[in-house]
């Protein structure tokens, strides 16, 4: 990445693009498209990190355990986690709340849509 910001592991382009070629080999991600996935993987990672271990903190606990993570998914984002801890655990998002996006996120997503406009 050679932005102001450094782009984060949470979602390598390359395992974007390996996403997007299981749906259609030849469909290609724009660099704005790749950005915003990055950003909304972070914001996901980063909101759901934190109320995990506020979860766990409100326990009494210096553990963070897959029932805190497992419940901050539920509070902040209406997802259930079925089989967690099985051997097959896959994550499977049950039900969605789009909405849920931060505001930082809507607003990074309409400069993208404002510069791609300004480009065509």
């Amino acid at each position: 990445g050679g932005g102001a910001m450094e782009r984060s592991d949470f979602l390598p382009v390359a395992r974007l693009q390996e996403l997007a070629s299981q749906v259609d080999p030849g469909l290609k991600l724009e660099t704005e498209a790749e950005q915003v996935l990055q950003d909304v993987a972070d914001d996901f990672v980063e909101n759901v990190v934190a109320f995990a271990c506020q979860l766990a903190a409100h326990r009494g606990s210096r553990t963070l355990e897959t029932k805190d993570v497992q419940l901050a998914l539920e509070k902040l984002w209406d997802m259930r986690l079925p089989g967690i801890g099985d051997s097959s655990a896959e994550l499977r998002i049950v039900q969605r709340r789009p909405q849920a996006f931060s505001d930082a996120y809507k607003q990074r997503l309409n400069l993208v849509r404002k510069s791609q406009a300004r480009a065509q």
